[in-house]
């Protein structure tokens, strides 16, 4: 196993690693772990798939496994076209 490939937590997501549907597209990047770090209550991941494009929610039941490097769905591609946008 790579460490591209180890599972990591949550917290340790880091920007920009890239979101992967679970038939294999990258629908985009990480932009921000959406979480109550206090009460350690993970809520999904917001993405990006161009500059120019707004924010998407991907919640925590959309994912499957956070890698060092992607951070892979339970969804397919045609599924995430229904994520909803994110606001602040």
């Amino acid at each position: 196993m790579t460490d591209g490939e180890r599972l990591i937590a949550w917290p340790a997501v880091q920007e920009g690693t890239p979101i992967l549907s679970s038939d294999g597209q990258e629908l985009g990047k990480v932009v921000e772990v959406v979480a109550d770090r206090q009460k350690d209550i993970f809520s999904g991941v917001t993405l990006r798939s161009g500059l120019l494009e707004n924010r998407l929610f991907v919640p925590a039941d959309a994912i499957d496994e956070l890698t060092a490097g992607e951070v892979r769905l339970r969804i397919t591609a045609a599924e995430a076209g229904s994520l909803e946008p994110y606001e602040d």
